[in-house]
């Protein structure tokens, strides 16, 4: 793992490197890719690409874009990104404009439909698809390259309006290798068998249980539907529907036992979790004071920079008992890197054209060696990348997390937000709450919003 993780860092650099020296926003980036055989000829134009603000995907494609040139000698390639707070704002801006050609989303989910209409707005995605701004990619020849999961995950009306590059897993944990060994601790395949662990870890006291980039909120509360996806599985799909509507309440105890075990969890936390921010906890963890981070697998490359040769997993949270079938726990994803095509796109034989280029299994699987954080979603890919390798036991049935299950009605209340699960309401944090409490309040906003939104329709 140690010389994967050098090799890694090897790569990331020489990207940076090319980077520094040459106009990147021209599209004329050295290095990068070898560019496979067999590309094509087409109108001339540059393809200018739109996504967030993340540096080694960034970094990677602006280092691509010679060798995509190379392949399409009349295309050049021009990356631009904005912070991932400004991207959709930027997004829109540039579609409603027309001077964008490809652009990024993460996992299109949680649409508008009928049974939710009354309570809740089209996500911008709908919105886009709707408005006739994406271009329908269902029967382009480089869809064929990627799982028919990952298709249907993330289509819509059964056509595919963007090419899902990637996944990542994200209700795990990361483990120093180190403290497992010294405290003589496995990786649990249950609930109970992981609180014990962490009991253990705090009974010897020489290291912090858990951390996380809890200043910052979201990591933390991500792990709120982290312990439903391991809880439920799939069937998040139905309690989330189920909570929306009524059918299902906060005070159910099926839902009280995900808020007995979210206060489980937090009871782990290290001491003053609240004011660590989320940019500090690859360095803490990495200092190896700490024996476990709960953050998404995305994380990866920032641990390795931080300590090249610090030793790490990364486990599934379990649910309450072991699998049926035999597997371990598995994960829950999201997919995280989408490629869509404007349909006003001024270059749109260009943007088509990269797509199939970054698709081929040769670019494809340097993108995903280079980037370190993200699982593929093409098969019978082979990854150097030995962190990528080791969550392939809990990728075998990969759960889409229950963060995309989960939907908050219009104006449903400080206590309803995140789908009514935040753990900063629990006094075990310093909260208002017991978790008991917390359920109330929670069903309490969900049930004052789902009549607002009947008062308004009638229904």
């Amino acid at each position: 793992m140690r010389n994967a993780k050098k090799a890694l860092c090897g790569l990331l650099a020489l990207l940076i490197l090319a980077l520094a020296g040459c106009a990147c926003d021209q599209g004329g980036v050295t290095g990068g890719t070898k560019a496979p055989e067999g590309g094509g000829q087409a109108a001339e134009g540059s393809v200018q690409l739109l996504t967030w603000a993340n540096a080694p995907t960034v970094n990677f494609l602006r280092a691509l874009a010679e060798s995509f040139h190379q392949s399409y000698p009349s295309y050049t390639l021009q990356v631009t990104d904005a912070p991932q707070s400004e991207h959709d704002q930027v997004m829109q801006t540039r579609l409603s404009a027309g001077n964008v050609d490809i652009v990024s989303f993460q996992q299109f989910s949680k649409p508008q439909e009928d049974w939710n209409a009354a309570a809740m707005d089209k996500p911008l995605w709908q919105q886009y698809i709707d408005e006739g701004l994406l271009l329908d990619l269902s029967q382009e020849a480089f869809m064929a390259r990627f799982t028919q999961s990952a298709k249907q995950d993330n289509a819509y009306n059964g056509k595919n309006y963007s090419m899902p590059t990637s996944t990542v897993a994200y209700n795990g944990l990361f483990y120093n290798k180190a403290i497992f060994e010294e405290l003589n601790l496995s990786v649990p395949t249950t609930w109970d068998a992981f609180i014990e662990l962490c009991q253990a870890i705090r009974d010897d006291g020489r290291y912090a249980v858990i951390t996380c980039g809890a200043a910052d909120q979201w990591p933390l509360n991500m792990f709120a539907t982290g312990i439903m996806t391991s809880l439920y599985g799939q069937e998040s799909e139905t309690i989330g529907q189920g909570l929306f509507t009524g059918e299902i309440k906060h005070t159910d105890p099926q839902i009280l036992e995900l808020y007995a075990m979210m206060d489980q969890f937090a009871s782990f936390l290290e001491p003053g979790v609240t004011g660590v921010a989320y940019s500090d906890v690859p360095g803490r963890f990495a200092s190896g004071k700490v024996a476990m981070l709960a953050d998404g697998s995305w994380q990866a490359p920032t641990i390795d920079a931080a300590n090249p040769d610090f030793a790490y997993g990364y486990f599934p949270i379990p649910g309450k008992t072991a699998r049926e079938d035999g597997l371990p726990p598995q994960f829950g994803i999201k997919y995280d890197l989408a490629f869509a095509v404007a349909a006003n796109a001024k270059n749109k034989e260009g943007a088509l054209a990269f797509l199939d280029y970054f698709s081929t299994k040769e670019v494809y699987t340097d993108f995903l060696n280079a980037v370190g954080g993200f699982t593929p979603t093409q098969p019978d890919i082979t990854l150097d990348n030995a962190f990528l390798n080791s969550l392939a036991p809990g990728l075998q049935k990969p759960y889409v997390h229950a963060e995309h299950r989960l939907y908050s009605p219009k104006g449903v209340g400080e206590y309803g937000g995140n789908g009514g699960f935040s753990f900063f309401y629990l006094k075990t944090l310093g909260g208002p709450f017991t978790y008991e409490e917390l359920a109330q309040r929670a069903e309490e906003d969900f049930e004052t919003a789902r009549k607002a939104a009947a008062s308004l329709t009638g229904r």
